[in-house]
């Protein structure tokens, strides 16, 4: 699907499905996003649920967030909605706040971004367009679906709906110029690929292979923020499968791709698949979680290569330049290093001289243990290390603390004034 240029008409026909032609029920759509979408609709704007809701609920999955784009401009936004906030300096964005935190965000529809004419960057994304113009500037097809509250028909400008059926990610037009305008995408489109379990296009994934040193280019905080959704949210397991397979792992993290290459990629895929269980129960996306389970296999072939006896000087130099790399926070970094300088300790047990109530009092040992409980499970003894520490964690910490050394009492000689005792 080609993005129109400058010179083409206003006027494009899409493919539109009405109610009976789609599974979408406003049963399953928020009821506050329904609220929102209702009140733009009576004060006479155009007003659809869009993106990765849409096409979640045409999947028949659980949509993450309801948004909503409109052909109502910020300041109506806010007119409209006491309960709202207007937020963003490259584009006006609205937040409607409901009880509970919950928040729907709404944007008004915006035109086919400008670029810069020498890198091909993102340099101005802040005019408002029509509905056709707010498609055809989102990255790929699937995420680029209408739901109309008028007549609860879904529109389609980019063959998004086709692509669904053929489960398929699909650049918006001209898969090199969208990399280029924006670098992250190329980690999107991964991360989608991943979430649903679905191919990229030839030209895409090429592409991604051929062009993926120009990730370093995009913001580096976006760049961690994707690797932390597409491995914090039941995924990981195919996300790092697909990170190999484009090349990517080798952009982002060349010390375990070439460790991957040595050993094989299965170490990885065996805790990052554990990590999807986890989530698949709990639902926790904790970060440093996310990135200890990813780098455990790299730290662990460092210490059995090296040898080295300071755990803490190992797991710092283990994790110091890849956390720099992409810009890992400080806190995060410090409770990694902790989690995984522990594992040694973990899987010690009855082996070394340390006594564990002492590992059990730190204030880390829950996340470390957690940690172990996926990188142990992969063998026999692995589980009945975890079995012997979860009946260590289930004794009083008293229990296990060093016995306070005695004071022997000083012999004391008769008080002054008073007369010794007689037999």
């Amino acid at each position: 699907m080609q993005a129109p240029d400058a010179q083409t008409p206003e006027i494009i026909h899409p493919v539109t499905v009405p109610r009976s032609g789609h599974s979408i029920s406003r049963s399953l759509i928020d009821p506050d996003a329904l609220k929102v979408l209702y009140r733009l609709n009576r004060h006479g704007h155009v007003a659809y649920l869009v993106g990765g809701g849409v096409r979640d609920l045409l999947l028949g999955r659980r949509p993450k967030d309801f948004d909503i784009s409109t052909s109502a401009h910020p300041a109506e936004i806010k007119k409209i909605f006491t309960n709202c906030r207007l937020i963003g300096k490259r584009f006006r964005l609205a937040h409607v706040y409901f009880r509970g935190g919950k928040i729907i965000e709404v944007s008004t529809f915006r035109t086919v971004s400008e670029f810069d004419s020498e890198e091909g960057l993102i340099t101005l994304d802040n005019t408002f367009g029509t509905p056709w113009e707010d498609a055809f500037r989102r990255d790929f097809t699937v995420n680029a679906l209408f739901y109309n509250i008028a007549d609860f028909s879904v529109i389609d400008y980019v063959g998004g709906l086709e692509d669904l059926r053929k489960k398929v990610i699909r650049c918006i037009g001209d898969p090199e110029v969208r990399f280029r305008e924006d670098p992250i995408r190329m980690l999107r489109g991964v991360r989608f690929a991943a979430l649903l379990d679905f191919r990229l296009e030839e030209e895409c994934e090429r592409l991604i292979k051929s062009m993926g040193d120009e990730i370093w280019k995009g913001a580096l905080p976006r760049i961690l923020e994707e690797i932390l959704r597409m491995m914090g949210r039941g995924t990981a397991r195919r996300a790092m499968s697909l990170l190999e397979e484009t090349g990517l792992l080798s952009v982002l993290f060349p010390e375990m791709a070439a460790h991957a290459r040595e050993e094989g990629i299965g170490p990885y895929l065996d805790v990052l698949g554990r990590l999807d269980s986890r989530f698949e129960s709990t639902g926790e996306t904790l970060p440093w979680l996310i990135l200890s389970c990813l780098l455990y296999p790299w730290f662990e072939y460092r210490m059995r290569e090296g040898g080295d006896t300071d755990l803490v000087r190992a797991a710092r130099e283990s994790l110091t330049p890849v956390c720099q790399r992409i810009q890992v926070p400080r806190k995060t970094q410090d409770r990694m290093r902790q989690m995984l300088s522990a594992q040694v300790r973990l899987f010690g047990l009855g082996q070394s001289r340390f006594r564990p109530g002492t590992l059990l009092r730190k204030s880390y040992f829950e996340d470390a243990f957690t940690l172990f409980e996926l990188v142990a499970a992969t063998s026999e003894e692995g589980r009945k290390l975890i079995s012997r520490w979860r009946e260590l964690r289930g004794e009083p910490v008293r229990s296990q603390a060093p016995r306070k050394r005695s004071r022997r009492r000083r012999k004391r000689g008769p008080r002054p004034g008073k007369p010794p005792a007689t037999g």
